[in-house]
């Protein structure tokens, strides 16, 4: 009895990380601060940039747990895919939490300790900021080096665990929303790509049957 209990709270933490996860990020992503017309990156954050710092602090363990959730639907499957799905969340793991490290946290902080100061260190610091957008390997708005491997590998390891998924036995259409969640996800990170990403996500995993991510066969 005291196996079987420990079971149901198993399942239960597993299905929460899976669906919770993505609700919550995605509820989030809508409140995601964007450039304004006529205004540069630096004057867009400027009067968010609390809820800037505090937004990217938070998607840390978010992305964290998302990338345990994609583990989780393939944890008991077998196969290359599998193998596959589990490089690439590891690399979506690293590189993405990274970047927003880099772009959020960082910058949000450099932000908030400019934006009351002299005009010359205003100017100073909106260039700086400017750097952690474009910058060719850890930019946060280009196809970066450090954005690249991020989100490639949460593109890769996506695909990879729909094939899987796929092969236990997920219907079309939950595997179809699962890649749309990978490259709506990985192509920008600010409303409305992302809180759509993550709905697609949300859906689908939802209508996957738990027996297929559990690894049971289904008759």
């Amino acid at each position: 009895m005291k196996d079987v209990h420990l079971s149901n709270r198993s399942i239960l933490i597993q299905r929460l990380i899976i669906l919770g996860t993505p609700f919550v990020l995605g509820l989030l992503e809508i409140t995601h601060p964007i450039g304004m017309m006529n205004k540069t990156p630096f004057q867009s954050v400027v009067p968010k940039v609390d809820w800037w710092i505090t937004l990217h602090l938070l998607q840390l363990p978010l992305f964290g747990l998302l990338g345990i959730a994609v583990l989780l639907l393939v944890n008991n499957l077998k196969g290359l895919p599998v193998m596959i799905s589990r490089i690439g969340i590891a690399f979506f793991l690293i590189f993405y939490t990274a970047l927003d490290s880099i772009m959020g946290i960082a910058g949000g902080v450099l932000i908030r300790s400019a934006k009351d100061l002299s005009k010359n260190i205003q100017i100073f610091a909106e260039k700086q900021f400017n750097l952690l957008l474009f910058d060719p390997i850890f930019g946060g708005s280009t196809f970066s080096l450090i954005s690249v491997l991020g989100g490639g590998g949460w593109l890769i390891g996506i695909i990879a665990a729909v094939i899987a998924l796929k092969r236990a036995g997920a219907s079309l259409f939950s595997v179809v929303l699962l890649i749309a969640s990978g490259f709506l996800f990985g192509l920008a990170h600010v409303p409305p790509t992302r809180p759509i990403g993550m709905a697609c996500f949300f859906i689908a995993v939802a209508m996957i049957d738990p027996r297929i991510w559990m690894g049971e066969k289904i008759s």
